[in-house]
């Protein structure tokens, strides 16, 4: 074995094997916001509709499904197989759009890095000291193999969160299962012939599917090398191989340079992050003094990328709004409250004095130099004079006050003390020695 995999293997086991205070911090906030979400939503229809198909299909129940109860004919704390559960959980994670993201691997991480951990330390009785570890070594894995792809499979039209979230779950679970260099190898290859996901799903109920089905490969791709499945242990590089037929094999080496999970940007409104540079930027006219009556047009200039990722037009749902650069920019203007899942309904996005809004707003694209997560907002006001601000997203950092703020009411469905509860076990979870026991406290158990 020579070659990008086994440099990925070895640099990211590294990584997992001494970590940083401030790194292991930064985990810890992404499985307390990956809770809130999928907590909230495990309630979303498409989660519901997944739920009841898994449910009737049965399953020896050895994992939790977060946030479960919630449906007709459910028990409260439903369990389910291995694999079911990290679908689903990995589906609820993502269905409100509203999860972590990583911009140098075009990701969304935790939902399909984390839920594959916690239904193996549930079955195998590990420790949440080793899915803090694996959790960072499938994180950095994905993220060395996102910086030397590069933008590319993502302008392409590949969702990344189903194709390269395939390969830093297997990373994770192979590393949780203590796999050799060898057999974690046959681990990215397995995940690597599941990857799979399109952009061309963004604002449908397939989207967050791609997370599920990411999470889940990325399980079975590390149980199977695991029982001895052949693959090549080359994926990565190989001709035909994952490089070759999402992008080009790039022409450098693997590299690393400090704890790619450091950078991990959290979301504070619950839309496509390819939308929050435009909600942070309106909010800073707002404060300057615009209102809605007085503004006659609003230009946004963003990174041409976005036109494939968060321009629909004229929504006409509200899981279509949260992919419509035009419409978050109404909803900022009238300062609604763009942090609560429930604000992005089909009733919302026919509202007609937001459709007013949202027909004054106009979308341009910057020259090919444009930042990527640069957006800047232009307003015309009636009187002829315009206003300006700007937001880059990447410059977003982690704020514990806001992401525990959004945790709480994400989890509000819960019984009460135990949204309390799951957080002080989350702070704490290198000394949690009962997975199982943390995973209930996501459920309405007790309940019913």
């Amino acid at each position: 074995m020579s070659g990008a995999t086994l440099q990925v293997i070895r640099l990211s086991r590294a990584a997992a094997a001494s970590v940083p205070a401030a790194t292991a911090a930064m985990a810890r906030r992404c499985i307390l916001d990956w809770f809130g979400l999928a907590i909230a939503g495990a309630g979303e229809p498409v989660c519901r509709r997944l739920r009841a198909l898994a449910l009737a299909e049965g399953a020896r129940p050895v994992a939790t499904v977060v946030g479960g109860g919630q449906g007709p004919g459910e028990g409260p704390g439903e369990g389910a197989s291995a694999r079911q559960a990290v679908f689903l959980n990995a589906v609820a994670g993502h269905a409100l759009d509203y999860d972590d993201v990583s911009l140098a691997m075009h990701v969304h991480p935790t939902t399909v890095i984390l839920p594959p951990l916690l239904a193996l330390a549930e079955q195998r009785a590990l420790g949440g000291g080793a899915v803090l570890a694996a959790f960072v070594a499938g994180y950095e894995a994905a993220g060395m193999i996102g910086r030397w792809l590069g933008a590319g499979p993502y302008d392409r039209g590949f969702h990344m969160t189903g194709t390269l979230g395939a390969l830093g779950a297997a990373a994770a679970a192979a590393h949780l299962l203590g796999l050799d260099e060898e057999a974690t190898a046959r681990a990215y290859g397995l995940a690597a012939s599941q990857a799979a996901g399109l952009k061309a799903q963004f604002g449908t109920m397939a989207k967050p599917i791609h997370a599920g089905r990411a999470a889940e490969a990325g399980l079975c791709a590390a149980l199977w090398a695991e029982a001895g499945i052949s693959s090549r242990t080359d994926i990565l590089e190989a001709p035909q191989g994952y490089a070759a037929t999402q992008s080009a094999i790039p022409a450098g080496p693997i590299t690393w340079d400090g704890h790619e999970l450091d950078r991990n940007s959290f979301k504070y409104h619950a839309s496509c992050f390819g939308t929050h540079g435009a909600i942070e930027a309106i909010a800073a006219l707002r404060a300057q003094g615009v209102v809605p009556g007085d503004v006659r047009q609003v230009r946004l200039t963003v990174d041409a990328g976005a036109d494939r990722m968060c321009n629909i037009a004229t929504p006409r749902t509200g899981t279509e709004a949260k992919f419509s650069l035009r419409f978050v920019a109404a909803l900022a203007l009238l300062g609604a409250d763009t942090g609560m899942p429930g604000l992005f309904t089909d009733a919302v996005t026919a509202r007609p004095d937001l459709i007013a809004l949202r027909d004054r707003v106009t979308v341009a694209f910057g020259p090919p130099d444009w930042p990527p997560d640069l957006t800047v907002a232009e307003v015309t006001l009636a009187d002829g004079s315009r206003r300006e601000a700007c937001c880059d997203t990447s410059l977003i950092g982690a704020d514990d006050d806001r992401l525990r703020a959004k945790f709480l009411h994400l989890a509000d469905t819960l019984p009460a003390g135990h949204a309390g509860r799951l957080a002080d076990q989350v702070a704490g979870i290198e000394a949690v020695t009962d997975v199982r026991a943390l995973c209930r406290l996501a459920t309405r158990v007790g309940e019913g």
